[in-house]
């Protein structure tokens, strides 16, 4: 648990060399842009692994928590089994909050709004079964 409690509070650390300019943007980014957003699980996994702080665990969760399971994640289109479990729940549990939270590109969804959307228009980015797990943890 400790393992993926730091993997999850640290998936996105590569974004400390991410411009905030860019974090931030209420447009759509250029192919540039992206491609340096779409580098900070490797540059998280650098930071990490030059203080010596990369456990396996940890840095699986770093590298892997943009995979989907039908291969278009990045940063190496890994499919299905071949993405650790913990970046598996770690990817279900980041979409999650960037859909709840308020961006400066989009207005925050409520719960059920947000685990719609996951269902009806990314199901095919997760494991069906971890989601399935995740959507019962809001039933009650």
């Amino acid at each position: 648990m400790q393992e993926l409690g730091a993997g999850f509070f640290l998936h996105d650390l590569g974004k400390c060399d991410v411009p905030l300019e860019l974090i931030n943007k209420a447009g759509r980014l250029s192919d540039e842009e992206w491609q340096l957003m779409r580098n900070h699980p490797r540059e998280g996994n650098r930071l990490l692994s030059s203080a010596n702080q990369l456990t396996k665990e940890c840095g699986l969760i770093v590298m892997q928590h943009h995979e989907r399971e039908d291969g278009t994640g990045y940063p190496f289109g890994l499919k299905k089994n071949d993405i650790h479990l913990y970046a598996r729940i770690c990817s279900i549990a980041d979409v999650y909050d960037a859909l709840t939270s308020t961006r400066a590109y989009k207005k925050k969804l409520p719960t059920f709004e947000a685990l719609k959307v996951m269902r009806e228009e990314m199901l095919q980015h997760f494991n069906k079964e971890l989601f399935a797990q995740f959507v019962m943890i809001f039933k009650s």
